[in-house]
């Protein structure tokens, strides 16, 4: 989050919320009416030079970094806000190519914005350029363990071993047959994890212009049950087809192994953006 000066003010001084930068030329038609994180006020384009900040008018004294370091612990104002930035940059997206600010960008006032676009005029049109006609796809892969230990049985004979000694002897035997079964198929899906991520990521990047792994998520953050063993980020223009077929045929490889893929996007390039050029 960024906010320029003092301490907070009166609720009619208005600062700028600043969503991302645009080409100046572009000019984008894009219907933003509703909107912005603060819908009493329009999202506008803000020219100043070859670029354009895609911003609004806010309240400092909502907007303002300290009233935000509260406003940050209620978490309905936060989805709300969240829900907003992310709306406007995606509707931005829709019509042009976009360098996308992190949440809570705010100016106190439209010749510090400015000030911005102007001093970061070269690092910006340079990240412009490498989003230009672009957009990030996001690509993860869950394994579900009992298709897994299915697909591997016929070719791992330690696992196929025990998982038919657990089926067949008695509770307590079976029970200990078990355990050595779970702590095997999680050496075997760590070893998934690192082998399957390389040649994932390796495939991908050869039909993107840009990519990198990113953090996995557990299953209260991905909203799956299965174990994540690969997420990704790709940049991706006009080779998309390309792209998703390459992802296809991942799928289709990995299917006995019970990997599934999901693909998410499109998305402004918040993963392509140097985190210099995310205003401070």
């Amino acid at each position: 989050m960024s906010s320029e000066g003092g301490a907070a003010r009166s609720a009619d001084v208005l600062g700028w919320y600043l969503y991302g930068v645009v080409a100046a030329d572009a000019s984008p038609n894009f219907e933003t009416a509703g909107l912005a994180v603060d819908p009493a006020h329009d999202v506008e384009l803000l020219a100043e030079g070859p670029l354009a900040g895609v911003a609004s008018r806010v309240s400092l004294e909502e907007f303002d970094e300290a009233a935000l370091t509260e406003r940050i612990g209620d978490a309905v104002w936060l989805e709300q806000k969240i829900r907003a930035h992310e709306q406007v940059l995606e509707r931005t997206l829709s019509a042009v190519s976009v360098v996308p600010c992190r949440f809570c960008t705010v100016y106190r006032s439209e010749s510090e914005l400015r000030r911005f676009l102007s001093e970061r005029r070269e690092p910006l049109q340079a990240a412009l350029g490498r989003v230009t006609g672009r957009v990030e796809l996001g690509v993860k892969a869950f394994v579900d363990r009992e298709r897994f230990v299915a697909g591997q049985a016929p070719r791992n004979e330690e696992i196929r071993e025990l998982r038919e000694r657990s089926a067949s002897l008695a509770e307590g035997r079976a029970y200990l047959e078990r355990r050595r079964l779970e702590q095997l198929v999680s050496s075997e899906v760590e070893r998934l994890r690192t082998t399957a991520g390389n040649d994932i990521h390796a495939r991908l990047l050869a039909r993107a212009g840009d990519g990198m792994p990113l953090t996995l998520q557990a299953p209260e953050v991905s909203g799956r049950e299965q174990e994540m063993i690969f997420h990704g980020a790709y940049l991706v223009g006009e080779d998309e087809r390309k792209f998703e077929a390459a992802l296809g045929s991942l799928a289709a490889e990995y299917r006995d192994a019970g990997v599934e893929f999901e693909l998410t996007g499109p998305w402004p390039p918040y993963n392509f953006v140097p985190e210099e050029l995310r205003a401070s």
